[in-house]
């Protein structure tokens, strides 16, 4: 019985929560194979709440227990687990002796396999950064159910259902801003639903602050998210931050050792100092100075981190705060003032 607390004022996301209990309620027919669901999206959209409030509404399916792990893919000041650190952690909650636990990762795996094919078993696997951090720790058993979450689709996973999550509605972003923050009032239309980008971390934050602070009002804390600037700014409260939540990503990919990681690092700031509504590879090799294979490997691998949405084939689209997040790379970093020259050419082009 691992799982961590349900979420507190879980809002929303109803027909994806319906889904996703009745397909991991449901035992596979397939023979070796079960019930594996993918939660992803980018960073704050809600996907460990979502996975929470579904494996604790389907305790009772599972009667053999429910294993949580954190893989911490792309949590702010952690280094994501290795397959056999987790590998480990479960072989040893499941009661093997850790001298007993083998130290090849494929035996180690075989042995978790083996410890679950028995028994009716959840498993929540938070946080995962790549589906070669998932794919060891997957069950055998025809009776267990896996439930991972990442800001990637992990569509390398096999056999995988895939649930992305975009930001909450309108109707739903209010509901949650009111029943957080105690405040009445709070309608669909108020400026903060779109200033938050109805994103559930930066609500959450929001709400927090309205809650701390009575003299605080809604109206002049819209002021203050108004100013595009210093939004992100607005958006930190306690251990709450939507700036260090997209940071995660940003950061990884800045420090990899592969060129695709490392030029999509580099788009995004060219993406923040050149404001545009959506970009596409031949702007991005011009911005970047390769060509436009290489510059939509970039924003394909800006996809799969969640930083960037392909809106149509070819249409690359931030976020409203990634895009404020990109201006403040732009920034603070020295590219700026080459896309700054492009952006010229651009718009006077």
């Amino acid at each position: 019985a691992q799982l961590p607390p349900p979420p507190a004022h879980f809002t929303g996301r109803g027909d994806t929560f319906s889904a996703l209990r009745d397909i991991l309620a449901r035992p596979s027919a397939e023979p070796g194979s079960h019930p594996l669901v993918v939660i992803s999206g980018m960073a704050g959209v809600g996907k460990s709440a979502l996975a929470l409030h579904t494996a604790h509404a389907l305790r009772e399916h599972f009667p053999d227990g429910q294993l949580y792990v954190n893989l911490h893919g792309a949590t702010p000041g952690m280094a994501p687990l290795t397959a056999g650190q987790a590998l480990h952690a479960l072989l040893r909650d499941l009661g093997a002796e850790p001298r007993h636990i083998p130290e090849h990762p494929d035996a180690a795996a075989a042995l978790l396999r083996s410890l679950l094919a028995p028994t009716r078993t959840l498993m929540v696997l938070d946080d995962a950064g790549n589906a070669a951090q998932v794919r060891p720790l997957l069950p055998g058993g025809t009776g267990c159910a896996v439930l991972v979450t990442s800001r990637s689709p992990l569509t390398a996973l096999d056999g995988a259902r895939r649930f992305p999550l975009a930001p909450l509605s309108g109707e739903d972003s209010a509901a949650l801003l009111r029943t957080v923050s105690g405040r009445e009032g709070l309608d669909a239309a108020h400026p903060l639903v779109e200033l938050t980008g109805r994103l559930p971390l930066a609500l959450r934050v929001v709400a927090a602050r309205l809650a701390a602070r009575r003299a605080l009002t809604p109206g002049v804390l819209a002021g203050q998210l108004a100013a595009t600037e210093g939004r992100l700014h607005h958006l930190e409260y306690d251990d709450l931050s939507v700036r260090r939540s997209l940071a995660v990503a940003h950061d990884a990919l800045a420090a990899s050792d592969r060129e695709t990681d490392r030029d999509a690092a580099l788009a995004l700031h060219h993406i923040g100092a050149l404001d545009l509504p959506a970009y596409g590879a031949p702007l991005l090799a011009r911005l970047t100075t390769t060509d436009e294979r290489r510059a939509e490997a970039a924003l394909d691998r800006l996809v799969d981190v969640a930083l960037l949405e392909e809106s149509a084939y070819g249409r690359y689209t931030p976020h409203d705060l990634i895009r404020d997040f990109a201006r403040e790379l732009a920034a603070a970093g020295p590219r700026g003032d080459i896309a700054g020259e492009v952006a010229d050419q651009v718009v006077g082009g």
